[in-house]
């Protein structure tokens, strides 16, 4: 299992193709999902972790309505990506204006996926969120015996 870390900055071509870090591409292979994300970003997954955020899609009840609207979101704006001979990626005109994505994209590892942002939307998302890291820290590990951050709930 691989765990995405850091933050780049890297440049969008005219064509749209944005270069992925290498220490991204040797740990994960040659093909990704790329996705809407949440707050304003792409999410972009190897495949393994894709399938495995597929299986729970797939479990959420198709009886309701929000399940029915996140899935279709998510999978209709889905494709697949190759990562070029020089390491980079195309991202799709719809995808690309979704996430305000212009010139500078902010790379960033999270863990199980990595997230493409546009740089002032990244700020904005940051310093409109509120609460500081370590106010965030608090909450989610408010039971010192409790170290999954989920209230003991797997």
């Amino acid at each position: 299992m691989t765990s995405f870390l850091g933050t780049y900055t890297h440049t969008l071509d005219a064509k749209g193709r944005l270069s992925i870090p290498s220490k991204f591409r040797k740990a994960t292979g040659e093909v990704f999902v790329l996705t809407l994300g949440l707050d304003g970003c792409l999410f972009f997954y190897p495949q393994d972790e894709w399938r495995r955020l597929e299986g729970k899609l797939r479990s959420l009840s198709f009886t309701s309505g929000k399940s029915r609207f996140f899935t279709r979101e998510m999978a209709s704006r889905a494709c697949e990506v190759s990562v070029d001979s020089h390491g980079r990626i195309v991202i799709p005109q719809n995808l690309r204006e979704l996430a305000r994505l212009q010139k500078d994209v902010l790379v960033i590892g999270a863990i199980e996926r990595v997230e493409f942002w546009d740089p002032e939307q990244y700020r904005k998302y940051k310093e409109e969120f509120g609460l500081s890291y370590e106010e965030v820290a608090e909450t989610l590990w408010e039971n010192p015996t409790d170290v999954t951050g989920n209230g003991g709930e797997e």
